[in-house]
């Protein structure tokens, strides 16, 4: 996670594509299956998981992250106690979005996660972001790991609209013939 110079990530089996700008792109694996969009860097032993999803017309973003958690087991549980920063957050726009930043000490060194659970008018997003660092920066490496992806990243994805979806077909006009 080197540099925020991201190059462009777009979902396109997700229920409600998504689209993001990923640092570094070339080194991370991206795999988009049916129903969890997830980038995964070994280099740095970080992973970011990505979801949409239709729900109730009336659906709260509670339940949008227990859905998440039902289909993802890895989504970290949140201890208050390492709970470094939560807020809202704008992004994707029309979701209400609550962002959850933590990190906990583990046997493999220290741990961090930002994780954004959002809710609208019959849709979900989820956003799971987890990394791993030993050593002795190991503190100041998540946090510059965090604060990354929170600025660079899940403060930027976006719902791609209808229209951007929609094939492109070029009509091609064959003038009448003149009339005689």
């Amino acid at each position: 996670m080197a540099d925020a110079r991201g190059g462009r990530v777009r979902s396109h089996v997700l229920d409600f594509p998504i689209e993001l700008s990923l640092p570094d792109k070339q080194s991370w694996k991206i795999v988009e299956g049916p129903s969890w969009l997830v980038a995964e860097q070994k280099s740095s032993s970080s992973q970011l998981a990505i979801r949409t999803w239709r729900a109730d017309r009336v659906v709260r973003r509670a339940e949008c992250e227990a859905q998440a958690r039902l289909s993802r087991s890895a989504i970290p549980l949140v201890h208050e106690e390492a709970v470094v920063d939560r807020q809202t957050i704008t992004a994707p726009a029309d979701f209400d979005n609550e962002l959850v930043v933590g990190v906990e000490p583990s046997a493999l060194g220290i741990s961090g996660y930002a994780l954004v659970f959002g809710a609208s008018s019959g849709r979900c997003y989820a956003a799971v972001f987890t990394t791993m660092v030993s050593g002795t920066a190991a503190e100041s490496e998540v946090a510059a790991r965090l604060g990354l992806v929170v600025d660079g990243i899940l403060s930027h994805v976006r719902v791609r609209s209808v229209d951007e979806r929609a094939p492109r077909r070029h009509l091609v006009v064959t003038p009448k013939p003149a009339a005689e």
